[in-house]
């Protein structure tokens, strides 16, 4: 397992940000990850518009996870459509 960031940027109109960051989570749990953090970030103003959208709230999880299952782990999260952007970054030096 490897350790990861990610930054996901919710939809800023959503009335319960911490509910959809938890569903988030289950997903990342789901595909067999070790959960270490969970930082909600707050809503910011994006430079430009980002699917027809001037701000986001942005939710930042720290993981371990099998390297195999990242690529799956964005396609769950990217059939969700709360979720605008996401960027999964591998903390780990090669």
């Amino acid at each position: 397992m490897r350790s990861y960031e990610m930054v996901v940027i919710l939809q800023a109109d959503l009335e319960d940000h911490k509910m959809v960051s938890e569903e988030i989570a289950e997903v990342v749990r789901g595909l067999g990850a070790e959960l270490e953090k969970v930082d909600l970030w707050g809503k910011k103003r994006f430079a430009y518009h980002i699917e027809k959208q001037l701000e986001g709230f942005y939710v930042l999880y720290t993981f371990k996870l099998d390297p195999a299952q990242v690529k799956e782990m964005e396609r769950l999260l990217s059939l969700k459509p709360q979720v605008i952007r996401q960027m999964v970054v591998n903390l780990e030096e090669k």
